[in-house]
């Protein structure tokens, strides 16, 4: 590019073509640069707002999401709590039928006195009678547990949000419990020989509604002029037995009354009013 030139000599040097100095006016090319500069300032302007709500709309949409999934589980968590009261007052009401039910058992007598007589002379021997029989029953106390004084000061102290539910059941008023009752039995007989004493302890040990079955004393007696074997033994039922559970149909039954006066030797039959004078 040749450079202009006038009368006085070239209008453009050629060092300022090489530095890069233009020929337009200043003001024309620092509008021109400002302009350029607010286009770009605007461009990048309107980029980091478009990523800005960009940004808002994801991180609204996400705690859209957030929301709905609390709402929900808050949701289950109310369910979930309704469900777990209406379970605690079905427990409830079990534990007062339950406990109705125990004290109106402890009224209804578990083992009758006469199926329990039917069922000791069943299963005595025939060669074996009964001299004596007593029944008695003594009331078994509930046992309760004291805590230490300490300790019932700290869960007095404690805060009522910070209690446990075995604190809570210790702090509930104590239900009725049924009256319950150990009866024992002492029965004093005389039999031939030991082997049907040992029949007749066989036959009370197998039989599920006895326990403690003990043979206390077997000694000689002379009965009508006869050696006879005289035995007591002691027994106990056992507080939960209930005849509804025992199998009571495989014990044939004996015409013989195993308190009557005659005691069987095998084919004869004598009077047993001397080992009851004896005794006396």
């Amino acid at each position: 590019m040749r450079p202009l030139h006038g009368p006085h000599g070239p209008l453009i040097q050629k060092d300022d073509l090489m530095s890069g100095n233009s020929f337009l006016p200043d003001d024309y090319v620092a509008k021109k640069t400002e302009r350029r500069t607010s286009i770009l300032n605007l461009a990048l302007f309107s980029i980091v707002m478009v990523g800005v709500l960009t940004a808002f709309l994801f991180t609204n949409s996400q705690w859209k999401q957030v929301r709905s999934d609390e709402q929900a589980i808050t949701t289950r968590f109310e369910q979930a709590a309704q469900q777990i009261t209406e379970l605690r007052e079905l427990e409830q009401t079990r534990r007062q039928l339950m406990d109705k039910a125990d004290l109106a058992q402890a009224l209804v007598e578990r083992v009758p006195r006469s199926i329990l007589l039917a069922e000791l002379i069943n299963r005595m021997p025939p060669r074996l009678s009964l001299i004596e029989f007593a029944l008695g029953s003594e009331q078994i106390k509930p046992i309760r547990r004291n805590e230490p004084s300490g300790q019932a000061g700290r869960l007095g102290n404690a805060p009522q949000r910070g209690r446990t539910v075995e604190q809570a059941a210790r702090e509930a008023p104590a239900r009725p419990e049924p009256t319950r009752y150990l009866i024992s039995i002492a029965m004093t007989g005389v039999a031939p020989t030991d082997l049907d004493v040992s029949r007749y302890m066989a036959s009370l040990n197998a039989f599920d509604l006895l326990h403690a079955v003990r043979l206390e004393v077997s000694e000689e007696k002379e009965v009508d002029g006869r050696s006879m074997r005289q035995f007591r033994i002691t027994m106990k039922i056992d507080p939960e037995a209930d005849i509804r559970t025992v199998d009571t149909g495989q014990w044939g039954r004996f015409p013989k009354n195993p308190m009557d006066d005659t005691v069987s030797y095998g084919q004869q039959e004598s009077t047993a009013r001397a080992a009851q004078e004896s005794d006396q």
